[in-house]
């Protein structure tokens, strides 16, 4: 959670901009190994199709949370939504989301949701996306936790 910290950080002045509201549910304690930079790429990239889809006074609202041997970390727009039969294309590289909306200029999030895809499959982790069109959409990101526990110590405790 160092790491979406930095990101909240660094896209501040962009949130503002957007007049949005950032909502931060962190579970603290949780680990992922890897690499930091590319995870923070990542993240940078969904917190920034959240800013970018979310109209003025909406809410982005980031969790991070563990489930089993997993961390999930969720980023979540109060945007237009991704029509149904697109949630899986969105990965594909260079894939547009409908061209038409918002004035015909058209957003590629193709590509950096493509290269996110590559860079959590490589920490073997999963990535998704779930979205109430007209409501918004919720990205996650799934990576198998750090064991924290040292074997060791445990045993002393008993």
């Amino acid at each position: 959670s160092m790491i979406l910290d930095q990101i909240d950080e660094k896209m501040q002045p962009q949130i503002q901009t957007a007049s949005l509201m950032i909502k931060k549910l962190i579970q603290p304690g949780q680990i992922v190994m890897g690499d930091g930079d590319s995870l923070a790429q990542v993240f940078t990239n969904l917190m920034d199709n959240a800013i970018k889809f979310t109209p003025r006074g909406g809410l982005v609202t980031l969790r991070v949370y563990s489930e089993e041997d997993s961390v999930i970390a969720s980023v979540t727009d109060t945007g237009t939504g991704i029509p149904d039969n697109e949630e899986r294309r969105i990965f594909e590289r260079f894939y547009q989301v409908d061209k038409s909306r918002r004035g015909g200029s058209s957003r590629g999030i193709g590509l950096g949701l493509a290269i996110a895809r590559q860079i959590v499959i490589s920490h073997k982790g999963v990535i998704w996306a779930s979205s109430d069109p007209g409501k918004g959409s919720t990205f996650f990101v799934k990576l198998p936790s750090h064991e924290k526990t040292n074997v060791k110590e445990h045993w002393q405790n008993q």
